[in-house]
């Protein structure tokens, strides 16, 4: 039984002819709803609706989907769905240098893990706009990630929402999880966070680097050259360059961040230099410029999630054919003011 394909996969029976298009039953729609906003299988309700038929009408659907958003158990989305978009996921094979960061313990770990979670699930509960996952100005912290964000009212490890005072933190690219998977183990890297810009937050992946580019000679770094200028010596190369000049403004927008994602104004010997111009010619300074400009390119931002979700929802890639779809969750969720749900 446990390795039979029926019990290992969720089974949806193509027609005979294989390029007919056909609804999917009530059974396999209530399974595709349960996994996706659940992750495990319906419960008595959904599954006899399912069976029923009656699954398969707008109203029925509507009110099981808000329902199981209610449930507990759609944190389950907050876990699975928000780890995969955000690659807080990654945090368990995370290693950073203890030589360099001392202050890594499991302890901060599942903290960083627990607020990006948190913070995610509030949004969907409370049917947030979209947009604050770009600029909120709160988050959820305990005492240990407070102390590290260098916030000293917080008390005890309960987590709680805590509004933010300054403009350090602000959205997910302020919370130290995302800032520190998109880190070396070492130093931060303004190519991998500009990568994770905009692949996961505007929607515009860069395509993969040439063969063959030197690695930078990281003993310098800090000491005789600031990152920032070592990236703009590597980007004089042309063949290097059209990708970078994408990439690395997102991401040296974020180096107020050190590589565990805690607050600096100084890389090494240097003082961090937080500005950039994108190819549109706008221009920002530090990260909550930065997030600012972002929240204004709102509908890229919103299609990349639609992208994510729809991806991890249907657990396969997305192709043209998708495309209407896309399209039409777009109007309506325009429509809505992008509230979350």
């Amino acid at each position: 039984m446990l390795v039979s394909p029926d019990f290992l996969f969720r089974i949806e029976r193509d027609p005979r002819n294989s390029q007919a298009i056909r609804q999917v039953t009530g059974v396999e729609l209530a399974s595709r709803l349960s996994y996706f906003l659940w992750s495990s299988m319906p419960d008595e309700e959904l599954l006899a609706l399912g069976e029923s038929g009656k699954l398969n009408r707008p109203a029925v659907v509507d009110a099981q989907i808000k329902r199981m958003l209610a449930d507990p158990r759609s944190a389950a989305l907050a876990d699975n769905f928000a780890g995969q978009w955000l690659e807080t996921r990654n945090l368990d094979s995370m290693k950073p240098a203890p030589e360099k960061f001392p202050e890594w313990t499991p302890e901060l770990k599942e903290a960083m893990r627990t607020e990006t979670a948190m913070f995610f699930d509030a949004i969907l509960r409370e049917n947030r706009p979209a947009s604050e996952f770009l600029n909120a100005r709160y988050t959820f912290l305990n005492e240990t990630l407070a102390n590290f964000y260098g916030l000293k009212d917080v008390k005890g490890p309960e987590f709680r929402r805590v509004e933010l005072t300054t403009d350090q933190r602000g959205g997910v690219l302020g919370h130290a999880s995302v800032l520190a998977v998109s880190s070396y183990p070492t130093r931060t890297s303004v190519v991998i966070r500009g990568k994770f810009i905009l692949e996961n937050i505007l929607g515009t992946p860069p395509p993969p680097p040439p063969a063959n580019v030197p690695p930078i000679d990281e003993s310098t770094t800090g000491q005789s050259l600031s990152l920032r200028q070592q990236m703009e010596k590597h980007r004089s190369d042309a063949v290097c360059a059209s990708c970078h000049a994408k990439m690395d403004p997102l991401g040296f927008a974020l180096e107020n961040y050190n590589a565990i994602g805690k607050w600096r104004t100084e890389d090494g010997k240097f003082p961090v230099d937080a500005t950039g111009t994108l190819p549109d010619n706008s221009t920002f300074n530090g990260p909550a410029e930065m997030r600012a400009m972002l929240a204004r390119k709102l509908p890229l931002f919103t299609r990349c999630v639609s992208e994510k979700m729809l991806t991890y929802a249907l657990g396969r890639a997305l192709d043209g054919k998708d495309r209407p779809v896309l399209a039409a969750i777009e109007r309506n969720w325009k429509a809505k003011q992008y509230r979350f749900q």
